[in-house]
Protein backbone atom coordinates (compact mmCIF):
# COMPACT_ATOMS: atom_id res chain seq x y z
CA UNK A 1 0.00 0.00 0.00
CA UNK A 2 1.39 3.23 -1.07
CA UNK A 3 0.32 6.15 1.08
CA UNK A 4 1.04 9.45 -0.40
CA UNK A 5 0.94 12.52 1.64
CA UNK A 6 -0.90 15.22 -0.13
CA UNK A 7 0.05 18.72 0.67
CA UNK A 8 -2.77 21.19 0.77
CA UNK A 9 -1.78 24.46 -0.77
CA UNK A 10 -4.90 26.24 0.41
CA UNK A 11 -5.08 29.11 2.83
CA UNK A 12 -4.09 28.17 6.38
CA UNK A 13 -4.14 30.80 9.13
CA UNK A 14 -4.52 34.53 8.90
CA UNK A 15 -2.76 37.11 6.87
CA UNK A 16 -0.78 39.89 8.49
CA UNK A 17 -3.42 42.46 7.51
CA UNK A 18 -6.17 40.41 9.14
CA UNK A 19 -4.15 40.04 12.34
CA UNK A 20 -3.38 43.76 12.36
CA UNK A 21 -7.06 44.62 11.90
CA UNK A 22 -8.17 42.34 14.74
CA UNK A 23 -5.42 43.71 16.99
CA UNK A 24 -6.50 47.29 16.28
CA UNK A 25 -10.11 46.45 17.08
CA UNK A 26 -9.12 44.74 20.33
CA UNK A 27 -6.92 47.69 21.33
CA UNK A 28 -9.84 50.10 20.83
CA UNK A 29 -12.20 47.84 22.80
CA UNK A 30 -9.69 47.51 25.62
CA UNK A 31 -9.08 51.28 25.68
CA UNK A 32 -12.83 51.87 25.85
CA UNK A 33 -13.16 49.44 28.74
CA UNK A 34 -10.32 51.16 30.62
CA UNK A 35 -11.89 54.60 30.08
CA UNK A 36 -15.27 53.29 31.26
CA UNK A 37 -13.66 51.74 34.34
CA UNK A 38 -11.94 54.98 35.37
CA UNK A 39 -15.08 57.01 34.67
CA UNK A 40 -17.07 54.66 36.92
CA UNK A 41 -14.52 55.27 39.68
CA UNK A 42 -15.02 59.04 39.28
CA UNK A 43 -18.80 58.67 39.34
CA UNK A 44 -18.59 56.54 42.48
CA UNK A 45 -16.53 59.28 44.17
CA UNK A 46 -19.06 61.92 43.14
CA UNK A 47 -21.90 59.80 44.50
CA UNK A 48 -20.05 59.12 47.76
CA UNK A 49 -19.21 62.81 48.26
CA UNK A 50 -22.75 63.93 47.36
CA UNK A 51 -24.19 61.55 49.94
CA UNK A 52 -21.70 62.71 52.57
CA UNK A 53 -22.46 66.37 51.81
CA UNK A 54 -26.21 65.75 52.07
CA UNK A 55 -25.76 64.11 55.46
CA UNK A 56 -23.71 67.12 56.61
CA UNK A 57 -26.50 69.46 55.47
CA UNK A 58 -29.18 67.46 57.27
CA UNK A 59 -27.15 67.56 60.48
CA UNK A 60 -26.59 71.30 60.06
CA UNK A 61 -30.33 71.85 59.60
CA UNK A 62 -31.02 69.94 62.83
CA UNK A 63 -28.41 72.12 64.55
CA UNK A 64 -30.16 75.26 63.27
CA UNK A 65 -33.62 74.04 64.31
CA UNK A 66 -32.34 73.25 67.81
CA UNK A 67 -31.51 76.94 68.39
CA UNK A 68 -34.00 79.44 69.79
CA UNK A 69 -35.92 81.08 66.96
CA UNK A 70 -34.78 84.59 67.85
CA UNK A 71 -31.11 83.54 67.51
CA UNK A 72 -31.31 81.71 64.19
CA UNK A 73 -30.86 84.72 61.89
CA UNK A 74 -27.97 86.26 63.82
CA UNK A 75 -26.17 82.94 64.25
CA UNK A 76 -26.68 81.20 60.92
CA UNK A 77 -27.33 83.78 58.19
CA UNK A 78 -24.44 83.75 55.72
CA UNK A 79 -22.52 81.46 58.07
CA UNK A 80 -19.95 79.03 56.70
CA UNK A 81 -18.95 75.62 58.01
CA UNK A 82 -16.77 72.72 56.96
CA UNK A 83 -16.62 69.03 57.74
CA UNK A 84 -13.97 66.36 58.05
CA UNK A 85 -13.67 64.01 55.11
CA UNK A 86 -14.80 66.45 52.42
CA UNK A 87 -12.66 69.11 50.80
CA UNK A 88 -15.34 71.77 50.75
CA UNK A 89 -17.35 74.39 52.54
CA UNK A 90 -20.98 74.89 53.37
CA UNK A 91 -22.92 78.09 53.76
CA UNK A 92 -26.33 78.78 55.27
CA UNK A 93 -28.70 81.59 54.41
CA UNK A 94 -31.68 82.68 56.50
CA UNK A 95 -34.46 84.72 54.90
CA UNK A 96 -36.17 86.64 57.70
CA UNK A 97 -38.61 88.60 55.51
CA UNK A 98 -41.46 87.08 57.51
CA UNK A 99 -40.66 87.64 61.21
CA UNK A 100 -42.47 84.43 62.23
CA UNK A 101 -41.35 82.16 59.41
CA UNK A 102 -37.71 81.85 58.36
CA UNK A 103 -36.64 80.17 55.17
CA UNK A 104 -33.29 78.48 55.73
CA UNK A 105 -31.22 77.36 52.75
CA UNK A 106 -27.97 75.44 53.16
CA UNK A 107 -25.58 74.58 50.33
CA UNK A 108 -22.32 72.63 50.31
CA UNK A 109 -19.64 72.99 47.62
CA UNK A 110 -16.70 70.60 47.40
CA UNK A 111 -13.74 69.65 45.26
CA UNK A 112 -13.18 66.16 43.95
CA UNK A 113 -9.74 64.50 43.84
CA UNK A 114 -9.48 65.29 40.13
CA UNK A 115 -9.87 69.02 40.87
CA UNK A 116 -13.47 69.43 39.72
CA UNK A 117 -15.50 71.71 42.00
CA UNK A 118 -19.19 71.03 42.59
CA UNK A 119 -21.18 74.16 43.32
CA UNK A 120 -20.74 77.83 42.57
CA UNK A 121 -18.08 78.52 45.21
CA UNK A 122 -15.16 77.73 42.92
CA UNK A 123 -12.42 78.72 45.40
CA UNK A 124 -14.23 77.17 48.39
CA UNK A 125 -14.02 80.30 50.56
CA UNK A 126 -17.72 80.54 51.47
CA UNK A 127 -18.17 83.87 49.67
CA UNK A 128 -19.50 84.77 46.24
CA UNK A 129 -16.63 86.18 44.24
CA UNK A 130 -16.63 87.64 40.73
CA UNK A 131 -17.78 85.06 38.20
CA UNK A 132 -19.05 82.53 40.74
CA UNK A 133 -22.76 83.44 40.84
CA UNK A 134 -23.71 81.60 37.66
CA UNK A 135 -27.47 82.12 37.97
CA UNK A 136 -27.32 85.65 39.42
CA UNK A 137 -29.42 84.97 42.52
CA UNK A 138 -26.87 86.37 44.98
CA UNK A 139 -26.38 83.07 46.81
CA UNK A 140 -23.93 80.20 46.54
CA UNK A 141 -25.74 77.31 44.89
CA UNK A 142 -24.73 73.67 44.77
CA UNK A 143 -26.07 70.34 43.53
CA UNK A 144 -26.31 69.45 47.22
CA UNK A 145 -28.60 72.00 48.78
CA UNK A 146 -31.57 71.87 51.15
CA UNK A 147 -34.19 74.43 52.10
CA UNK A 148 -36.55 74.35 55.06
CA UNK A 149 -39.03 76.65 56.76
CA UNK A 150 -38.75 77.26 60.48
CA UNK A 151 -41.81 78.68 62.22
CA UNK A 152 -41.79 80.74 65.41
CA UNK A 153 -44.36 78.74 67.25
CA UNK A 154 -43.73 80.09 70.69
Amino acid sequence: MNMKKHRVHGKRGFTFVELLTVTAILVFLFAGAVVAFFRSIQLAEISRNSSAALLVLKNRMVQIRDNPFNQIFATFNNATFSTAGLNGIGVSYVDNTNPNLYQVTIAFCWQEKNGRVFGEDLNLDGQLNAGEDQNGNGFIDSPVEITSLIYNGG
